[in-house]
C-alpha cells in the first residue's frame, strides 16, 4: 500500500507529464497538478485526466509535492511552500536539495532517464535517485520510489551532480554524435538506420567489457592514413572536423594500445 497520501505535481513539462502517467499507471491519482498558465492547465487536465490548479492552495494540502520544473524555477517554487507540511522534492539532476530548505521537509526524486511527453517509459529498470533531509523521509521516499523501480539509489547532491555530468557525456553527447552521423549519411543519400546494428552492438559491448576495451576504430589502431582521409572528407565541415580531431587526439592519448 502507498503510505504517502495526497501527491501534487508542480510543472507541465516532459518530466511532469511522465511522472503523472507513471503514478496513474500504478493506480495512484495525483491530487492535483499545478500549472501556472490557465490555458496550458486546461490542456494538461484534458491530456492526463488529472485536476490542474493555477495556485498553491491545494498543493499545500498534500503530503508530497514533486517539483518538476526548470532548474532555474525551483527557488521560486520554494517561496510558495513556506507553510507546507509535506515533503517537497525536486527532480533536478544538478540543483542542490537545499534550494528547498525554506520547507521543513525537503528532498530529491530524480529519474535517471530522458523523457518526452509522448513516449511511454518502462520504469522498472530506470534508476530513481533519492535524497531527503531526514532519515524518516529517506525511508518514505525509498518505499515510494520502490513502487516504480527496482533500482532506487540514495545519493547526496555531489554524487547526483557527478551522475548528471556523466549522463551528459553518455546520452546528450552521444545523441550529438548520432546527429553528425545522420548529417553525413544524408549528404550521401543514406539513412541513419544503417548505423543501428553497429551502435547497439557497441553499446552492449561497452557495458559488458568496459568502454575502453570495447573501443575500435582508426584512432585506437593508430591508422593515421585513414584519419588523414577523414580530415580531407570533413574539410568543408569545420565544426565536425574540429570535433573529429579533438576526439581523435583524446583517443590516441588515452586509449591507443601502447
Amino acid at each position: 500500500m502507498l503510505e504517502i497520501g495526497k501527491i501534487a505535481i508542480i510543472g507541465a513539462g516532459n518530466t511532469a507529464y511522465t511522472l503523472c502517467k507513471l503514478l496513474k499507471s500504478k493506480g495512484i491519482d495525483p491530487y492535483c497538478m499545478l500549472v501556472r498558465d490557465a490555458e496550458k492547465a486546461k490542456k494538461v487536465s484534458e491530456d492526463l485526466g488529472v485536476e490542474t490548479v493555477t495556485d498553491y492552495e491545494k498543493v499545500l494540502k498534500t503530503d508530497l509535492a514533486i517539483i518538476a520544473v526548470n532548474d532555474d524555477a525551483i527557488s521560486e517554487v520554494a517561496t510558495h511552500l513556506l507553510d507546507y507540511k509535506g515533503l517537497a522534492a525536486h527532480t533536478s539532476g544538478t540543483k542542490s536539495a537545499e534550494l528547498l530548505n525554506r520547507t521543513m521537509r525537503f528532498g530529491v526524486f530524480y529519474p535517471l532517464q530522458t523523457m518526452s511527453k509522448n513516449r511511454e517509459i518502462e520504469f522498472e529498470e530506470i534508476p530513481l535517485l533519492i535524497y531527503a533531509n531526514s532519515p524518516d523521509d529517506v525511508e518514505m521516499l525509498s518505499r515510494f520510489a520502490g513502487h516504480f523501480s527496482k533500482k532506487v539509489v540514495f545519493c547526496d547532491d555531489e554524487q547526483r551532480k557527478a551522475i548528471h555530468l556523466a549522463a551528459v557525456y553518455v546520452s546528450n553527447f552521444t545523441n550529438v554524435m548520432l546527429g553528425i552521423g545522420d548529417k553525413l549519411l544524408k549528404e550521401n543519400g543514406m539513412a541513419l538506420d544503417l548505423m543501428k546494428p553497429l551502435v547497439m552492438e557497441m553499446i552492449e559491448k561497452s557495458f559488458e567489457i568496459s568502454p575502453k576495451d570495447a573501443l575500435t576504430g582508426p584512432a585506437r589502431r593508430g591508422d593515421f592514413a585513414t584519419i588523414g582521409e577523414h580530415e580531407k572528407m570533413l574539410a568543408d565541415n569545420p565544426d565536425e572536423l574540429a570535433i573529429y580531431m579533438i576526439l581523435t587526439d583524446y583517443i590516441i592519448e588515452n586509449y591507443q594500445k601502447k
